[in-house]
């Protein structure tokens, strides 16, 4: 447990407290911004989640350009440009997939070196021996790929020169012989398959990991247009919502929405729920699906304090301008769109999909800003909750203390910070504890109400003009 603790506040309280100002911190140096995505790809670790931070790491994982067959560009593409802390990259691959391998014989004909890719993949390496012009006796070996040196390393030993390949980040040694190997032009490595045809249960598998891991603010997929996947994917994301796991998932379509824009509307409307966002259409010749990537990355990136609604984008143009009234109707299908602002593409609403809200819902929490904000809280509230409940006893006095915490030094933050309104509280629930309580909670149980008026942006001005001559 912690050691600080908040001043004229009991020790029993310092793991709250210390978790509270973390929450804070967090907040304000917006450090949300964990997006996930599944992927195909003829490289790197597969059918497990890999942190990245930056998009050059993530090329020279996945290689995302290595094969025309992979997803793993579209990624690379799209996600970083939505500035996200965090990538939870998952490269998804079937039970095809297999490593490359190549052989290598010494001078009798023997085999000295059996050599495998590092993942499973195709790629197009070739091994080549030539003598050592800095060891005597000793062998040169190089690894290239399409006429491009990847590696290169010598020894005069077979021992040694199995060390320095396992080195290397392409190929490993899978077994050894008893001699050098002999001089050849090149070995190509063959056999290889990248499991790039991947099915639901792929998926399916990505978001179980997805969820065991717990710490995405948002996902997409990989500019699926599958209507079958898609639908999984929202249905997980409405289960692990109500099971305390705020993951927004965010959606697309095809190029087909650019031009028929009903139909991304119909979408968005048989969705309408607040964790899921619905992307209507494309920019610079990129589908409503393949924008989605992005935008996962800025709903998940985004400052609670910030809306993404006017927010230019790293793009140049919309694949089809939208008429007035269009964007009007997209809104109220709750649909996400990208329009021309001058010279600029710009987010026209920060809207998910929620536009009819369901029993203690309201319409606001169909923006972007305030879903995030209460996701946030929701999350932070049960994270200091299970913090409280390991130190307290159950008593009067201990549920008002934690309250009062809560109230003064998490609420008060989110107000300074302009994602509360004054006037947030959060108390014991009268109805539950107290002299007037209706109901009669067991002894391990603790109940706790609040109210909050979360803030949001001056997106709609209105003004009048009174004329005097």
């Amino acid at each position: 447990m912690a050691g600080t603790y908040l001043e004229h506040t009991s020790k029993d309280l310092s793991g709250v407290y210390t978790l509270i100002v973390a929450a804070l911190e967090n907040v304000a140096m917006g450090a949300r911004g964990v997006v996930a995505y599944p992927f195909t790809a003829n490289w790197g670790p597969l059918n497990s989640l890999s942190v990245v931070l930056y998009g050059r790491e993530f090329d020279e994982k996945f290689n995302p350009t290595g094969a025309a067959d992979v997803t793993a560009a579209k990624i690379s593409s799209h996600a970083f440009k939505g500035k996200p802390q965090k990538v939870l990259a998952y490269r998804l691959a079937a039970l095809t997939a297999k490593k490359g391998a190549a052989a290598l014989n010494d001078s009798g004909g023997q085999m000295a070196l059996s050599l495998e890719t590092l993942y499973e993949s195709d790629r197009a390496f070739v091994v080549t021996i030539k003598d050592s012009l800095n060891l005597a006796g000793g062998k040169l070996l190089e690894l290239t790929e399409n006429g491009s040196l990847l590696f290169r390393t010598e020894s005069k030993t077979l021992d040694d020169l199995a060390t320095r390949i396992n080195y290397s980040d392409y190929i490993r040694v899978k077994a050894l012989g008893a001699s050098l190997p002999a001089n050849v032009a090149g070995v190509a490595f063959t056999g290889g398959n990248n499991g790039a045809a991947v099915t639901a249960a792929d998926y399916s598998a990505f978001l179980d990991q997805l969820e065991a891991d717990g710490t995405a603010n948002a996902f997409s997929l990989d500019a699926v247009t599958d209507e079958s996947l898609l639908a999984a994917a929202a249905t997980f994301v409405k289960r692990v919502r109500d099971e305390g796991f705020y993951v927004t998932f965010v959606r697309g379509g095809p190029l087909a929405w650019d031009t028929n824009p009903d139909a991304a509307g119909t979408a968005a409307a048989a969705s309408n729920h607040r964790g899921i966002v619905c992307v209507g259409n494309g920019a610079d010749g990129h589908s409503a699906a393949d924008m989605a990537i992005f935008v996962a990355a800025r709903v998940a990136s985004v400052p609670l304090n910030r809306t993404l609604t006017d927010e230019v984008v790293d793009y140049v143009a919309v694949n089809k301008k939208l008429k007035p009234g269009e964007r009007v109707t997209a809104k109220q299908n709750g649909l996400l769109v990208f329009v021309t602002d001058g010279r600029a593409v710009v987010i026209d609403e920060g809207v998910n999909t929620l536009t009819v809200p369901h029993a203690d819902e309201v319409a606001e929490m169909g923006k972007i800003r305030i879903n995030n904000a209460l996701d946030q809280i929701a999350h932070d509230l049960e994270v200091f909750g299970d913090e409280y409940k390991k130190a307290l006893s159950n008593t009067d006095e201990a549920r008002k203390t934690y309250a009062a915490t809560v109230e003064e030094s998490y609420y008060k933050g989110l107000v300074t910070m302009q994602v509360l309104q004054p006037g947030a509280s959060y108390r014991p629930d009268p109805e539950y504890h107290g002299k007037d309580a209706v109901y009669h909670p067991k002894v391990d149980e603790a109940y706790f109400v609040s109210e909050v008026w979360p803030v949001d942006s001056m997106e709609k001005i209105y003004q009048k003009l009174k004329l005097h001559f």
